[in-house]
């Protein structure tokens, strides 16, 4: 019996993570193992299969299907091989520039004059690149990228090469019933990520008369439409009280999952906010009531408080962010950060950054890593600075950071996240420090909030 792999698959393998499956549409491929891979390999139409347990799973799961000797799918390569490590996706900044003028933000309108964005010819190149290296899913993000005048072409052009866009970042301004529908006539469904910063302080935050009517017209338009909608909620001390109100408002207009970030004081929030932003435990201890109140009442939506819980009151589960591994088992070989390690940023400028938290102040600081303008993909991919900086593991960290090394909790958080890290040493001095330490992962951990969580929660399950 003959069989083929269905037009929804393909496989792809790559340098140490070896094995993977590609559904079109779905933004993370599933890693196999190598017997399983072997398998789908002979299912080229070409080798006579023997009927077994795992053929028949796989055709009932609709990944394979038996076809006629020789009868491959055609206009397609079933299997691409790559010489160079796994990289899953591209965070893209297509625009710097922006039509809100954001208190906490670098991107902000007042800084048009200074943003880049990408031209569509280099865009097209890029995403052809990125497909043929094996990368998978595209998020868009800004400045406000659907500002960007070749938006709708930039869609098309992810769509072309088999690429997924899996999310669209966005202040929602933009979103109408229009693209929306070209978004379903594509067969494409990404999730739409759109700021919200409170019932009486998204326009003051956002500095755009009008924002939050047509932040929750957007909200209310994904929802009809079918699709998945994520709030990002910046909190600080003036709309602290608000977030109750303000989750069931946007629960209400349909959002999935609202993430709630503490805004961090950069610059330019300094200048309007000196005193605005919330300690770490301060912002600990108000997240800690807001989850109890939030897993002691219904909620169809997911709360993600950054850097401290992930929340399901009607699964009934709980997440500490902060704990990368729950056994607290020291694993040299772990990333220092899995989501740089699996996901590439790409600035306006085509800088290539482990993080794009970081894109502004690396910007200031004059300090690079890689450059699309300068190397291609592939090449930057298989060596190069970015590389290495993403590729740190936990034993790196530790032989680079003393303070790790002797920390009690180094087994828990792994080294807490790289940006705060780098944020937090003298980065505004002009000194760049990849293995500084987590200030606020230090402050979880020694200030008591892991034995704090597991007593408020114990009637929860963790996961």
């Amino acid at each position: 019996m003959y069989y083929r792999l269905t037009d929804d698959y393909t496989l792809h393998s790559f340098l140490y993570r070896n094995y993977y499956l590609y559904h079109r549409s779905k933004p993370e491929p599933s890693q196999i193992n190598e017997k399983d891979f072997m398998l789908l390999l002979d299912c080229d139409s070409k080798h006579d299969l023997i009927e077994s347990e795992p053929i028949h799973i796989l055709t009932d799961k609709g990944i394979i299907e038996p076809c006629g000797k020789g009868e491959a799918s055609s206009g397609r390569v079933f299997h691409q091989h790559h010489e160079h490590r796994y990289v899953q996706a591209i965070n893209l900044m297509v625009t710097g520039k922006c039509n809100y003028n954001c208190l906490h933000c670098f991107n902000a309108s007042d800084n048009a004059d200074r943003m880049e964005e990408w031209e569509l010819k280099d865009l097209v190149r890029l995403f052809e690149e990125a497909a043929s290296c094996g990368i998978h899913s595209v998020t868009l993000t800004g400045g406000e990228p659907m500002l960007h005048p070749h938006f709708r072409e930039i869609v098309q052009e992810i769509k072309r090469n088999g690429l997924v866009l899996e999310k669209l970042t966005t202040n929602g301004f933009f979103i109408n019933e229009d693209i929306l529908d070209m978004f379903l006539e594509m067969g494409i469904s990404p999730q739409i990520k759109i700021s919200f910063d409170g019932i009486y302080h998204h326009n003051y935050m956002r500095g755009h008369k009008g924002a939050i009517e047509s932040t929750l017209s957007a909200f209310r338009l994904c929802k009809k439409k079918g699709f998945d909608t994520f709030a990002q909620t910046q909190v600080f001390k003036d709309n602290l009280p608000t977030m109750k109100d303000t989750l069931c408002l946007l629960e209400d207009a349909g959002v999935k999952t609202m993430r709630i970030i503490r805004t961090t004081p950069p610059p330019r929030w300094a200048l309007t906010q000196p005193e605005g932003s919330l300690s770490f435990d301060e912002y600990f201890e108000a997240m800690m009531d807001l989850a109890k109140w939030y897993m002691g009442t219904r909620h169809e939506a997911d709360l993600i408080m950054w850097r401290f819980l992930v929340l399901s009151s009607k699964r009934g589960t709980y997440h500490m962010i902060n704990v990368t591994q729950k056994d607290g088992i020291y694993r040299p070989a772990s990333s220092v950060c899995l989501g740089s390690r699996m996901m590439m940023a790409i600035t306006c400028e085509g800088d290539v950054i482990p993080c794009m938290q970081l894109g502004g102040i690396l910007s200031d600081l004059g300090v690079k890593f890689d450059s699309l303008k300068e190397r291609c993909l592939t090449d930057i991919i298989k060596e190069g600075r970015w590389l290495d900086a993403v590729c740190r593991n936990r034993y790196w960290l530790r032989e680079n950071n003393r303070k790790c090394d002797e920390c009690e909790w180094f087994g828990y958080c792994g080294g807490g996240c790289r940006a705060l890290g780098i944020l937090d040493s003298d980065v505004r001095k002009g000194i760049y420090e990849s293995s500084a330490s987590d200030p606020l992962a230090c402050v979880f951990f020694k200030n008591g909030w892991f034995e704090r969580i597991k007593e408020e929660f114990k009637d929860y399950e963790e996961v």
